[in-house]
């Protein structure tokens, strides 16, 4: 297995002030953060700061992005028919998927335990993930179910009423409902 990088060493309030500081300096300044760190009692290489910030920008622009997909699904979902909010609800549940694939690839670079630790938490999520998928399988095939059913009825109304027009019975117009919408 690969050493761990030596940031990861690092107490974790100096790495959320190293994060803080390559923000602030829009990932740039290297020698500075280098000589900081130095200042701090930690002998880090500017390549190994480098390689952190390199990866955190990657990671926050990556997350910037989901985000932008996130809300334009949600713009569109505001706007939408029945049948697209479906769609884009399968859309967004592969986006979470992709997510989940992108925590595994991480995990990979942990130690043993950290892994054991972080794995049953991406099973689960996984499984909340299908489970929310079934779901919304579900209320799709409840929702054109319902569609036909309206679509059957007013078929049947609108020839009802042709049909009345032209001299029908009541229990004729009855019958021809109850066949054209499967009633009973």
């Amino acid at each position: 297995m690969a050493p761990r990088p030596a940031i990861a060493l690092l107490p974790d309030a100096v790495v959320a002030q190293l994060n803080a500081r390559l923000v602030d300096q829009a990932f740039s300044d290297y020698e500075g953060l280098t000589a900081w760190l130095q200042e701090q009692g930690y002998q880090i290489s500017k390549t190994a700061v480098w390689r952190h910030g390199s990866n955190l920008q990657a990671a926050m622009e990556k997350s910037l992005s989901r985000a932008r997909e996130r809300m334009e699904i949600a713009k569109a979902l505001r706007g939408a028919s029945d049948d697209e909010k479906a769609a884009l609800m399968e859309a967004n549940e592969m986006v979470a998927m992709d997510q989940i694939m992108d925590m595994f690839e991480e995990v990979s670079g942990l130690e043993i335990g950290e892994r054991m630790a972080a794995i049953p938490k991406l099973v689960r999520a996984i499984a909340d993930l299908n489970r929310s998928a079934i779901g919304s399988a579900k209320w799709k095939r409840e929702f054109e179910a319902e569609i036909r059913k309206r679509s059957r009825e007013e078929a049947a109304e609108e020839l009802a009423t042709e049909l009345k027009n032209d001299g029908i019975s009541v229990e004729l117009e009855a019958s021809i409902k109850r066949i054209l919408t499967g009633r009973q």
